[in-house]
């Protein structure tokens, strides 16, 4: 019997000191730490031996730190369920290759002194002063169109002097055209001279009165003597402004689709930058703009705005088809 409980005492204290050397420690994420050793483990958490004596309750594997997952992973019952919880480390970056600097071919500066001037000696250079060149002729054209000057003598002048000669002629007046001698030298009428008093001006010789007061040139036409032919009247842009009250006022009589006895033969020749447009009535009318009928066009019509206007002239339409 002696024999017997020696040899108990000596399993149980085995039994103590295996239990103790069995026994780790598992962090918590809350700061606490079970020691003891895992006894049961589900997909709900694990429950521990503690080697103080009797069981923890069963914590969630959320509850663990890594390192005490890790612990867990090593008993390969509860492996399967810990590692799911397990962070993996991020790969490696590879390492950026180095840049490397390679040698590019460089122009090579002019030699010598440069300055604004002598990229103009270069092909590009020369070409963008053609164009110029070119820009300074049409100008020049474009010019002797609205100052009714004569296309020869301003493109002249602009080809010997550039971008002057164009200036020149674009802040000179426009001229006018001639008055013949026979209509020079005729005195004004008594209706003249009467529209002149009333309007507080004087009427030289070779103007007529306009509506709305000032005075126009007044051009007589081949052979008023013998064909009794009615004059020519002439408004150039400078000496009138041309908008919706003077086209109105001056020019009423066109308006009416059956013309009067006064404007039966008489039409309209609008003179722009671009073209020349003969009409016989203006057939509406607006603050920028007014459309013309034109004279043998079949009821055509022309859009002709007040800013494009360099010249309008009273004809009678034999002068216009001569």
């Amino acid at each position: 019997m002696r024999r017997l409980a020696c040899w108990v005492v000596i399993l149980a204290v085995l039994a103590g000191l295996g239990g103790g050397l069995w026994a780790k420690d598992y962090k918590l994420i809350d700061g606490s730490t079970i020691i003891g050793e895992a006894s049961d483990g589900n997909d709900y958490g694990v429950v521990f031996r503690l080697s103080s004596g009797g069981f923890s309750k069963r914590i969630s594997y959320s509850k663990f730190t890594q390192e005490a997952l890790k612990l867990l992973a090593e008993n390969e019952r509860l492996k399967p369920l810990a590692e799911p919880f397990i962070e993996v480390p991020p790969e490696p970056k590879p390492k950026p290759k180095p840049i490397v600097l390679r040698e590019v071919t460089r122009v090579d500066r002019p030699v010598g002194r440069t300055s604004f001037f002598s990229s103009f000696t270069a092909p590009m250079g020369l070409a963008v002063l053609a164009l110029l060149y070119l820009g300074n002729l049409v100008a020049g054209y474009e010019i002797a169109i609205y100052r009714n000057r004569p296309v020869a003598v301003v493109c002249g002048l602009s080809a010997l002097l550039p971008l002057l000669g164009p200036l020149i002629f674009l802040v000179s007046p426009s001229l006018e055209e001639q008055v013949p001698d026979e209509a020079a030298a005729a005195p004004p009428t008594p209706e003249e001279l009467a529209a002149a008093d009333s309007s507080g001006g004087s009427i030289g010789k070779g103007m007529v009165p306009i509506p709305g007061g000032g005075t126009a040139l007044k051009v007589a036409s081949a052979g008023k003597g013998a064909s009794g032919k009615a004059e020519t009247r002439v408004f150039n842009r400078g000496e009138v402004e041309f908008n919706r009250r003077f086209v109105e006022t001056t020019f009423q009589g066109f308006f009416r689709v059956v013309p009067s006895e006064a404007e039966r033969d008489l039409v309209l020749v609008i003179k722009t930058p671009k073209s020349e447009y003969v009409g016989r009535r203006i057939t509406r009318i607006s603050a920028n703009e007014f459309f013309l009928q034109l004279l043998g066009g079949a009821g055509k019509e022309v859009s002709i705005s007040f800013g494009e206007v360099a010249q309008i002239a009273i004809r009678h339409k034999d002068d216009v088809r001569g």
